[in-house]
């Protein structure tokens, strides 16, 4: 069960930083529309970077992408050391967590202790 709680510590910190690089990235594009006079007069492209992608914008996307590749490995390692589960299903498993790694991680959660994913 220490491999269940490890994935659902990973998912919740994926979701609370996803949350946070979008208040802040609103937050950002806001400030910026506020100021857009002053790039009117001034328009540099390097100046507009970086009132757009701010430390915290940028901290927290590293945060959500680190967070979600972990999660995403530990899924496809659960799943694939697991008994129970049809080389098929596995295949399955793999590809959800590739292509759709949020709405697979929550089947995932969901179905993980019924079907014994996780010892």
């Amino acid at each position: 069960m220490n491999k269940y709680n490890t994935f659902l510590t990973l998912f919740i910190l994926t979701f609370i930083a996803m949350i946070m690089f979008f208040v802040f990235y609103m937050q950002a594009i806001f400030g910026f529309a506020l100021h857009a006079e002053e790039f009117d007069r001034h328009p540099n492209p390097f100046l507009i970077l970086s009132r757009i992608f701010t430390p915290a914008v940028i901290i927290s996307m590293i945060a959500t992408g680190i967070c979600s590749l972990l999660y995403r490995v530990i899924g496809i390692v659960n799943v694939a050391r697991s008994k129970t589960v049809s080389d098929g299903e596995k295949a399955l498993w793999v590809i959800g967590f590739i292509l759709m790694g949020f709405i697979t991680g929550i089947v995932f959660l969901v179905m993980a202790k019924g079907r014994k994913f996780v010892e």
